[in-house]
């Protein structure tokens, strides 16, 4: 079973683009993946996962030499475990500017885009063709984490593409 987390202190965007990395995995690739927080979750966060009637993703302590990781919107090793570079990383997938000091033990497949958000991303990793196989829940999570990070599109991070696929996504939530 793949790991799937964020960074420590786990905002929306970390958090749900853990859940959403997940769903990935497990509908799209042959993996199996669960998706875990690293501390305890914000109010908005809580509101999200309650409004969308999404589990609350379990407190993951510690990791072990080898394990099997997916990172997902981050690329800081000071923002994980003090052992992440002992777990196998098999993919990161961040928005964020490249810090440095990740240590693979092999290939690792790196999903980094100048997007608003890590939703944004995994969303490109799913592709727009398969959006309508996206549940309800997956795509109130994506909508959520996208508007979170841009603040509601007056961040200046905020890219049209940002904005096309939440308005795609806000749409067919209706």
């Amino acid at each position: 079973m793949i790991k799937v987390f964020g960074h420590i202190a786990p905002d929306t965007d970390a958090t749900g683009s853990a859940i959403l990395m997940a769903w990935y995995l497990n509908n799209f690739t042959s993996n199996k993946a669960e998706a875990y927080v690293l501390g305890p979750l914000n109010k908005e966060t809580q509101f999200m996962l309650n409004h969308w009637g999404v589990k609350e993703p379990a407190l993951l302590e510690k990791i072990e030499k080898g394990e099997n990781v997916v990172v997902v919107d981050t690329n800081n090793p000071q923002e994980l475990f003090p052992n992440i570079n002992e777990a196998e990383i098999l993919h990161i997938v961040d928005h964020h500017k490249l810090v440095g000091g990740l240590q693979t033990t092999g290939p690792v497949n790196v999903y980094m885009r100048p997007l608003a958000s890590t939703a944004s991303v995994i969303n490109d990793l799913i592709g727009r063709e398969n959006e309508d196989k996206m549940p309800k829940e997956i795509m109130g999570v994506m909508l959520t984490c996208i508007l979170s990070d841009t603040l509601a599109f007056r961040s200046p991070t905020t890219t049209p593409h940002d904005k096309d696929l939440a308005e795609r996504l806000a749409s067919k939530l209706g």
